[in-house]
């Protein structure tokens, strides 16, 4: 069963939907969606791992664009107008705060550049595992020059199960994501002054907006990746439950082998993606998921604040209004951590559940081979797994409960200096 209690082993197609055939396509719409707000200049699937000529010029124009937009905010009084509040603790901490997205922006098409060999390496590995569960043949024609001595027979093994890749169904999630990424600051800007105050000050909103939505699709690029490897996950584990059977096991014992030694294959495939993932998204150059959760904590923390202070001190409607808009906004930001946080949990809880399976038959089967090459299996997890680090701490949930509690925490003590004022 996967994270929505539907069945691995069955393909979720949408008839209106257009069909979907690969990875890259699976990924495009969020990844495209991107590239157009200038996050990078790469393709998902990119024919060289080095920077070209063309990728470098475009990241230079892009973020020499950014950073006369971040001028030209710095002296207009379009952005301080966005924030009025009675509490210069809210008006200057949310003025702060929300600037941390346009430096961070600056400076992401460079990581993306300078992560272009681990794109590169998400993007084929991807390619690899599912190519090997699907189309045994063609990933041998593919992809010869990095595993030629495989044999072609043990490809054949797994094409006997035509596992489906659902890609349809990532398609949808990805265009989800990219159109939440941009429609929620939209709406939100559009609502804090309204339509007419955007005109007045079109470039400075629309940039505004342009890097809010950016940091959004920034951060959901890397929620997508590691849905991508939740799901391949359950699919070696829906393998382990249906295939290696005791029936297997004594009509089809070299077949049985040769499956498993091609699980160990493509578990250790994951963790190749899931270390990239987190080289490419985690703590790097000053600016990342890491960064992210912090920015999220203090927006939200501020928020929260000014909330408060409006329904329990109670001043004045346009002050009730902005905290409500302010809330909604950055909680947009707070969802994405958390997306991040459930999926690493349900990473690493799979993996669990893959050693339970693994350790299962290797306490059932009486036979010595496959018995040895299991136990093979388990110190391989026991040294590499699939899962999600950004350097200095792993990503699971007691990383939410503790952000909660810091959180907690600050706004008592917030609440308690604005009494004695």
């Amino acid at each position: 069963m996967d994270v929505f209690g539907l069945e691995n082993s069955r393909e979720l197609v949408v008839s209106w939907w257009p069909k979907i055939n690969d990875v890259v396509h699976a990924v495009s719409p969020i990844w495209n969606t991107s590239r157009a707000f200038g996050i990078h200049v790469l393709r998902f699937d990119t024919t060289t791992d080095r920077p070209t000529l063309l990728e470098l010029v475009l990241s230079f124009a892009i973020t020499v664009i950014r950073i006369y937009m971040i001028y030209i905010i710095l002296v207009t009084d379009a952005w301080d107008l966005i924030f009025v509040s009675s509490s210069q603790l809210v008006e200057k901490g949310l003025d702060i705060v929300l600037k941390i997205p346009f430096a961070m922006m600056l400076f992401v098409p460079w990581i993306f550049l300078f992560r272009k060999t681990k794109i590169f390496y998400i993007s084929r590995d991807l390619d690899i595992f599912d190519a090997l569960v699907n189309v045994p043949f063609l990933f041998f024609v593919r992809t010869s020059c990095f595993l030629f001595s495989a044999i072609i027979f043990l490809f054949i093994q797994i094409a006997k199960y035509n596992y489906p890749a659902n890609y349809q169904f990532f398609h949808m999630f990805s265009t989800l994501f990219a159109t939440a990424a941009i429609s929620i600051p939209l709406l939100s800007l559009a609502s804090i002054r309204g339509l007419e105050f955007w005109m007045d000050h079109f470039f400075v909103l629309t940039f505004v907006g342009f890097s809010w939505s950016g940091g959004l699709l920034y951060n959901n690029i890397c929620n997508v990746l590691l849905f991508h490897i939740l799901y391949r996950i359950e699919v070696i584990n829906d393998f382990l439950r249906k295939s290696i059977t005791s029936d297997r096991l004594e009509d089809d014992l070299g077949s049985v082998l040769q499956l498993i030694k091609t699980l160990m294959r493509l578990h250790d495939k994951l963790s190749d993606i899931s270390t990239n993932c987190s080289q490419c998204f985690g703590f790097s150059v000053g600016t990342s998921v890491f960064i992210t959760m912090i920015h999220v904590l203090i927006s939200q923390l501020i928020t929260t604040f000014a909330f408060i202070r409006v329904m329990f001190y109670h001043y004045n409607e346009t002050e009730l209004n902005d905290s409500i808009i302010y809330t909604i906004g950055t909680t947009s930001y707070c969802c994405l951590p958390i997306i991040t946080i459930w999926i690493a949990g349900h990473i690493k809880k799979r993996n669990v559940i893959t050693f339970k399976l693994v350790h299962r038959i290797i306490n059932t089967t009486n036979v010595v081979e496959i018995e040895d090459l299991l136990q093979q299996f388990s110190e391989q997890m026991n040294h590499r797994s699939p899962s999600v680090d950004f350097r200095f701490f792993d990503v699971d949930w007691p990383l939410l409960v503790k952000a909660c509690s810091e959180a907690a925490t600050y706004l008592i003590i917030m609440i308690q200096f604005e009494t004695k004022i």
